[in-house]
């Protein structure tokens, strides 16, 4: 019986899931750090990655090692650069962790969804899209928050005022993270759709 096709949003085996989560892995490393990114004109995918992690994994261990990953990267980063990365490292950082695991938290509640929901499949997909939505703007706010409250740099700035300068960044925020998450979750149907044949040719 084909599945619904909110479950072909879902890795279809431990092997598939295992090299999603590579590609995510690698697709940080390309993208997070600038001299890469800039050299490929490609948008950090940080935040697509902490997103489809809660929705295909949900496990606390992936989060924490991609925590761990991230952190890993900025390290790397200031390695490499020094000072000119060093200001990423600031009381404020931690803001940034959280912030990615808020997109992870919106991730696995619309996970949840796909797996549990009774709802139509565009009402589910609607779901998915509402979650990376709020997910976003929460994650925004955390690290922008965060940033300006701990980070040293604002004492003489109006919150307000650093609010009206940060906001109209969020758009860029939100367009990469969902470009990215459709990609992803096409791909995924994709291969779905391949390994539901695979299975179907062998028991054929």
């Amino acid at each position: 019986m084909p599945h619904p096709l909110q479950e072909r949003l879902l890795p279809p085996s431990r092997v598939v899931a295992i090299a999603a989560l590579a590609v995510m892995a690698i697709s940080m490393l390309a993208t997070r750090y600038h001299h890469f990114s800039s050299a490929l004109h490609l948008a950090d995918t940080s935040w697509a990655v902490f997103f489809l992690a809660g929705l295909w994994f949900r496990q606390l261990r992936v989060l924490g090692g991609l925590l761990v990953l991230a952190v890993a990267i900025d390290l790397g980063s200031v390695w490499l650069d020094g000072a000119a990365m060093a200001s990423c490292f600031s009381p404020a950082y931690p803001g940034v962790l959280a912030a990615y695991t808020a997109l992870w938290g919106a991730g696995r509640l619309a996970g949840k969804r796909l797996t549990g929901g009774s709802e139509g499949t565009l009402a589910e997909l609607a779901w998915v899209a509402a979650a990376l939505l709020a997910g976003s703007v929460i994650a925004f706010g955390i690290s922008n928050a965060t940033f300006y409250a701990f980070s040293g740099q604002f004492e003489a700035m109006a919150a307000f005022e650093y609010a009206q300068r940060t906001l109209p960044y969020l758009g860029g925020y939100l367009t990469s993270a969902a470009i990215y998450s459709v990609i992803a979750l096409a791909g995924m149907a994709a291969t779905n759709v391949v390994h539901d044949g695979v299975r179907a040719q062998r028991h054929g």
